[in-house]
């Protein structure tokens, strides 16, 4: 999968053609179709290799905060805009949010833990499921796709925190008030260089 990344960031997803990928990989062409169906399938699990490590990323970033309704409220509006930096990675990470497969727990595994912190913190009142978080990445994907969509657009991460923190069960005021405050103080926090202001290095698991 590391051959697969440095060809694609090389050549571009849909140009990369399957041969340099074994070639980089130091496997034949027959090793790679023993592993992968086709290039298709190879994206699929890249795409959600992106994903899982977006979400360590993220994880790594909001590890100072406390509050598990600041930390969905900022985790989504992080992943958003990081998954929308590299178009490219982007969609691959939309389509791993749409069919999370053998992944789901990888993915879903950030949002899982925030959302029960706020659970247990009394900030939200809703019953954890599979269903549930489901619904809940399938928002982010939706936002992440508007995004790479329209990259000048604006607050969609924004949006995609409240509605996420609406379903949640967070009243309409706050939801509509934290996405905004908790990204003001993290910004913050980069100019300090608390945060750090580095693009993020994703590191695929």
């Amino acid at each position: 999968m590391d051959a697969a990344v440095t060809v694609f960031a090389r050549r571009g997803v849909e140009a990369a053609p399957i041969s340099e990928i074994a070639a980089t990989a130091k496997v034949s062409n027959g090793t790679f179709y023993y592993h992968f169906k086709d290039k298709a399938e190879l994206i699929d699990a890249v795409g959600h290799a992106v994903a899982a490590a977006l979400v360590n990323q993220v994880d790594e970033e909001i590890k100072a905060i406390e509050s598990g309704a600041e930390r969905v409220a900022l985790a989504t509006q992080l992943f958003i805009r990081h998954a929308a930096t590299e178009s490219e990675w982007g969609w691959m990470v939309v389509q791993a949010m749409i069919d999370m497969g053998q992944f789901r727990d990888q993915i879903s595994r950030g949002i899982r833990k925030d959302v029960a912190i706020g659970v247990k913190q009394g900030h939200f009142d809703i019953e954890s499921s599979d269903a549930l978080f489901t619904m809940l990445l399938s928002v982010v994907g939706v936002a992440l796709r508007q995004r790479l969509e329209n990259p000048n657009g604006r607050n969609v991460e924004m949006m995609a925190s409240e509605i996420i923190l609406r379903m949640l069960g967070v009243a309409p005021a706050e939801a509509r008030r934290l996405p905004n405050q908790v990204m003001v103080k993290h910004l913050g926090r980069q100019k300090t260089g608390k945060d750090g202001d580095r693009k993020p290095h994703l590191k695929l698991i």
